[in-house]
């Protein structure tokens, strides 16, 4: 490797470090106040819409099969989450970018949502699938009408 490619392969090695060390430092986010619900996944707290960490939750208008009727589990699913959290003081500590773990009344949303059945674990929610899988077995929520 030439003297000068090396030397920015090394300022570039840096640099990574040093940003991923200042992001270390960095106080994480926290968004305090009254939730309203915009979905079974997302709530507002002020200005801030907050994506709920580890989830994912029927669309709006999202329809599912009970046997061979559909019935629309999104609106469901928003209103179990409305129960849990509009009106309420939240307190939400991003995670990601827009995404945020949410505690209403010492219950992490994300959590109830899913042990609820009205949420899935998605691919960084692994904390999640012991909750889905005591929602599965007790057919509640998504889950009431799906076969074994």
């Amino acid at each position: 490797m030439h003297a000068p490619v090396l030397l920015l392969s090394m300022l570039l090695c840096l640099t990574g470090l040093s940003n991923a060390a200042m992001a270390a430092d960095k106080k994480p986010i926290v968004i305090e106040g009254e939730a309203r619900v915009i979905d079974a996944g997302t709530i507002q707290i002020d200005r801030s819409v907050i994506r709920l960490f580890g989830i994912v939750a029927p669309s709006p208008r999202q329809k599912c099969l009970r046997g061979a009727l559909p019935w629309l589990c999104g609106a469901a699913a928003k209103k179990h989450l409305q129960e849990l959290a509009d009106r309420k003081q939240a307190r939400c500590v991003a995670v990601e970018t827009f995404n945020a773990r949410c505690i209403v009344n010492k219950k992490d949303l994300s959590n109830e949502m899913v042990l609820s059945g009205w949420a899935v674990a998605d691919e960084a929610g692994d904390a999640y699938r012991p909750a889905e899988e005591k929602a599965r077995a007790g057919k509640r929520g998504l889950w009431e009408s799906v076969p074994n």
